[in-house]
């Protein structure tokens, strides 16, 4: 556990010693805002789908199950350009005495944990609570949306 406080630490103090850490507070908000846009848009998208497809032949999730390679492509074109590989991020690492193993296991848990796994859920969390809810309830719901977030991490990898 000290290991992944230690590394975590290591990788704070790395972004503040970029030298437009201190500069870049428009970024930092012109980010931000546009991640709530993205969240806001997703939820929009969520509910409109649910909608859209509710009253077919098949259920809703039934449909969105069948596009679900489509969001995965997506997702994965996502993460391409903003996501660091560990092998990237254990080079500076590699002269401590530290196991080679241990620290490409800390990387890929922490890209497990990584926030960015949890945008989807902007976009499938309306769409389980709007579609799921009738028939299997809230239980439904939370399967749904973990197995959602186990292919996200899936992805990831």
């Amino acid at each position: 556990m000290s290991l992944f406080l230690e590394l975590r630490k290591h990788g704070k103090l790395a972004a503040k010693r970029n030298p437009m850490y201190e500069k870049n507070k428009f970024g930092k908000f012109w980010m931000y805002f546009m991640a709530i846009f993205w969240a806001g848009y997703l939820m929009f998208f969520g509910t409109t789908f649910a909608f859209a497809f509710d009253g077919g032949t098949k259920e809703a999730y039934h449909f969105m199950n069948s596009g679900l390679i489509f969001v995965m492509a997506l997702d994965f074109l996502m993460r391409f350009p903003f996501q660091k590989t560990p092998t990237q991020e254990v080079k500076p690492y590699l002269l401590l005495p530290i196991r080679r193993n241990r620290l490409i296991d800390f990387l890929l848990t922490r890209s497990g944990l990584s926030s960015f796994n949890l945008i989807w859920w902007f976009f499938f969390v309306p769409f389980a609570i709007i579609t799921i809810t009738k028939f299997y309830g809230i239980t439904g719901v939370l399967t749904y949306c973990i197995g959602i977030w186990l292919l996200i991490v899936f992805n990831n990898y």
